[in-house]
Parts: C-alpha cells; structure tokens; sequence
C-alpha cells in the first residue's frame, strides 16, 4: 500500500470503527484478540519471507 502514515492512521481507524459497530465490550474483546492473531500472523510470514530473501542471496 502507497499512503502516508495519516492516511493508513485514518484508514484503519475507520476500519476498526466500522468492525466495532454495535458491539459490547465482550464482542470488542474477542474482535481485538482475533485482530491481534491476525497480525501475528502476518508479522511471521513477514519474517519468513526475509529467510527466504536471505537464503536466495547467500
């Protein structure tokens, strides 16, 4: 993605508003926990594509 950091702080704030519509506290717990797997999860395929870079170079 090409944007500013204003620009991704103002979309994933609407993101998260729209997502947080209507729920309890409860539901923005478990939508919050299944938000950060989600980055974990990102973050290790991330690094798993660096080992890849890494391993093509050497």
């Amino acid at each position: 993605m090409k944007c500013t950091d204003e620009e991704m702080i103002l979309l994933a704030t609407s993101i998260a508003m729209e997502l947080a519509r209507g729920l309890n506290v409860e539901e923005l717990e478990d939508l919050r926990n299944f938000v950060n797997q989600i980055s974990c999860s990102v973050s290790n395929l991330i690094t798993r594509r660096y080992c890849v870079m890494k391993k093509k170079k050497d």
